[in-house]
């Protein structure tokens, strides 16, 4: 049986490259890489060579196609190696489908750990480490940027974000706007010669936005302590109440509601709603 290897690599300082990685690289076989011209490149700064490798394409418009050709060579006990143009294939990359059809086709996952944005983001922010929750790239829409939000007062803690330079100025005059203050660490160029990191809180980004240079990639690091539990609950419930509001009074919904306000269990409130005749509210 092969053996899935996904293989991490450094994020912009080829010198974080691992032991254990390099040796994987020099081996012959069969590679799969994001962009194949980033992993020859790497390849040829690590002088490995690699006539004695078969280096294939896999990437979000192909996964479908390529996860059976790989289950393939997985099924006559070939070993497959996955190469991430930067750190880890999992984190943002199209390593998870592939990881999933591959478990589930019986054969084993290895991986070969190296340096990841997200942990040197969470290491150079400043800001509590744990809990944190990475939620990707900061989404684009307004409805997937206010659930983004919603998920930060309800959670608190910690959230990683990835940001282009082209849209990092917009996601930060977005959070600065929110009703309550936000601890940010905007990290910028990770582990590469013009790495910086810009902490403020979102209250004062006016004062510091001409500070930042909006060349590179981004991982925006955002913290917000829930004083009480009850700011969990009211944002909860106003987000709730107007869900319930748009759907013209979904019972159940109205029983969620009723159950955060009176701390009872919302089976309990929806079979005593249900008992007396709530017949004019939609299910």
């Amino acid at each position: 049986m092969g053996t899935l290897y996904l293989i991490s690599t450094p994020i912009g300082n080829l010198d974080d490259i691992t032991f254990r990685s390099r040796k994987i690289l020099e081996n012959s076989g069969i590679f799969l890489a994001e962009d194949t011209r980033v992993f020859k490149s790497l390849l040829n700064h690590l002088k490995i060579q690699r006539d004695d490798k078969k280096i294939i394409s896999f990437h979000d418009h192909n996964d479908q196609r390529r996860m059976e050709e790989v289950i393939s060579y997985l099924d006559q006990e070939h070993d497959v190696y996955l190469v991430s143009d930067a750190g880890s294939p999992m984190i943002s990359d199209p390593a998870y489908p592939l990881v999933k059809r591959v478990i589930e086709s019986g054969h084993d996952v290895s991986s070969v750990p190296g340096v990841s944005s997200v942990m040197v983001a969470l290491e150079l922010s400043g800001l509590p480490p744990s809990p944190f929750t990475f939620h990707g790239f900061f989404p684009r829409e307004n409805k997937g940027r206010s659930n983004a939000i919603f998920n930060i007062f309800e959670k608190g803690g910690t959230h990683v974000f990835f940001e282009s330079p082209h849209r990092i100025m917009k996601t930060l005059e977005y959070l600065s706007t929110q009703e309550a203050d936000l601890k940010l660490a905007v990290c910028r160029e990770l582990t590469k010669k013009f790495e910086t990191v810009y902490r403020f809180l979102s209250s004062d980004f006016e004062k510091s936005r001409q500070k930042i240079i909006c060349k590179g990639e981004f991982v925006v690091v955002v913290y917000f302590e829930q004083k009480t539990k009850n700011v969990s609950v009211t944002r909860k419930t106003k987000k709730m109440a107007l869900e319930y509001l748009d759907d013209a009074g979904n019972t159940k919904l109205l029983a969620k509601i009723l159950s955060t306000l009176v701390d009872e269990k919302t089976k309990s409130i929806y079979n005593r709603l249900i008992s007396k005749n709530w017949h004019h509210h939609k299910e």
